[in-house]
């Protein structure tokens, strides 16, 4: 049979090329921006897989699409990263008791911040072994580190006093823990330590509350913000050195003498260059002039104003929404730019009878935002809830299997890992990792931590023995 006159399936492919690259001409000219004004993301995605030369074409969209609806600012990076919060996360129980070759101790909870590079925690104080404990040195405390790619336990950390709230300041590498209770506030290097601080009457809540960044330390101190710089003259004896102490105290309502018994909360905005202060019923935000050694107070909310019976326990800056829990585990948004209180009141509980009491709740909501998206714990527990807070969405909600804690004592702290795109999680008696991988390198790497403490936990059911972690901390790299 002769084939003279038949189309090639080839020429169909050349065919398709060509109009492809028309296509491409087409927007790349001056039609390109009015064209892609009317994409949507299905549209988008869609594009990125018929020609990656579009990807650069539809930068700009991107953003602007993303932003609209997430109010996140990097485009496609941040949709991918918006969509996998909506997916099941991979859970991984890490192993905190243990012994690290210093006696049976819980290296983790119930506290918990990282710079990224190490994760720093509280070490638990309910062991039934606390008078048999030894630790690197005599002092009355110790902190565990651990590495923040891998989340393998590194290192345990003497302090000269017993460590409620953390923070991390200085380089990379060259890590000061600040470490602060109701009475001091300690700063730990290496060997070296500084009392920074010291106050006669102990302060109400779990410690000063602590803020850390590359540069600078603030610490909230008998309502007042106090400013510290890191050291980088290595021939200088501190840690830490003061810079300015500024009162924070609020526009309205009480002094600082009649609110002694009042907790206060900060936490950084996204950049590390403010943060959010919330002392009982006022919300302030302050910025931080790294080059001048100030702080600056640039906007003021009265939440008595608003409503008189709400008493914010957690508060959290996004770039533009400040968010704030209330101690009837409610959450509250008020508008960053202007202060006004949006309408919406973020709860994930269907039905008023299943609110719990006041006699139930025992910790406050913990908060991570980014955007528009709201990361935060459950009114009734063991929940992580993704939330819309310009919508007022519950977008999804996601079971922490910790059934063995009861109703309002979940979470005691959370910290967000950017690289690994998940959540350390800590409660008075487990430490979990919650990874929502936006690619295969985050997927794999979370599974692997998985089965290292999968296995770690059927070593110790069969009761290898009580140096099983030591030993392999310093002869398998992989089990921690």
């Amino acid at each position: 049979m002769s084939l003279a006159g038949q189309k090639h399936p080839r020429d169909d492919l050349d065919q398709l090329e060509e109009t492809m690259i028309c296509l491409y001409d087409l927007y790349a000219g001056d039609l390109s921006e009015k064209m892609l004004s009317y994409a949507s993301i299905d549209d988008l995605c869609k594009f990125d897989i018929l020609s990656k030369k579009f990807q650069a074409l539809a930068e700009s969209r991107w953003k602007e699409l993303v932003y609209e609806e997430t109010g996140m600012k990097n485009g496609k990076a941040d949709w991918v990263k918006h969509k996998s919060f909506l997916r099941e996360p991979i859970s991984v129980e890490l192993v905190d008791e243990a012994d690290y070759g210093y006696g049976t101790t819980f290296a983790g909870t119930p506290r918990v911040t990282t710079n990224g590079s190490i994760l720093v925690m509280t070490t638990d104080d309910t062991s039934d072994n606390l008078e048999e404990r030894t630790y690197p040195s005599s002092e009355s405390e110790v902190i565990c580190v651990r590495d923040g790619y891998s989340l393998n336990f590194s290192r345990l950390v003497s302090s000269p006093i017993r460590s409620w709230m953390l923070a991390i300041c200085g380089r990379i590498g060259s890590e000061i823990i600040i470490a602060s209770n109701c009475i001091q506030v300690a700063a730990i290097r290496g060997n070296d330590t500084q009392i920074i601080s010291r106050v006669g009457l102990p302060q109400p809540g779990n410690g000063f509350p602590l803020l850390g960044c590359e540069t600078h330390l603030i610490i909230c101190i008998d309502n007042c913000l106090k400013l510290y710089r890191v050291e980088t003259d290595t021939a200088s004896e501190e840690l830490l050195s003061f810079k300015q102490s500024v009162m924070a105290a609020r526009q309205n309502g009480p002094q600082p003498q009649d609110v002694f018994d009042v907790p206060i909360f900060i936490s950084w905005g996204s950049d590390k260059s403010s943060f959010v202060y919330c002392h009982d019923t006022g919300i302030s935000i302050w910025s931080l002039d790294v080059a001048n050694d100030t702080l600056d107070q640039v906007k003021f909310i009265d939440v008595a104003g608003d409503d008189e019976d709400i008493q914010i326990d957690n508060v959290a800056l996004g770039d533009d929404y400040i968010i704030g829990s209330s101690t009837d585990r409610d959450i509250h948004v008020w508008d960053r730019s202007t202060g006004e209180k949006l309408p919406n009141v973020l709860c994930d509980i269907e039905e008023e009878d299943d609110r719990l009491s006041p006699d139930d709740i025992i910790r406050e909501l913990q908060l991570w935002c980014h955007g528009h998206i709201l990361i935060s714990s459950s009114h009734l527990g063991n929940k992580l809830c993704i939330w819309n807070v310009k919508s007022g969405d519950l977008l999804k909600d996601h079971s922490l299997e910790l059934d063995e804690l009861p109703d309002g004592n979940d979470l005691t702290d959370l910290a967000f890992l950017p690289h690994l795109n998940g959540f350390l999680l800590v409660t008075s008696h487990l430490t979990t990792f919650i990874a929502f991988p936006t690619n295969k390198r985050q997927e794999s790497m979370a599974k692997s931590m998985k089965r290292r403490e999968e296995r770690i936990k059927r070593v110790l059911l069969f009761g290898v023995g009580e140096d099983f972690h030591a030993h392999s901390s310093a002869s398998d790299s992989d089990s921690w």
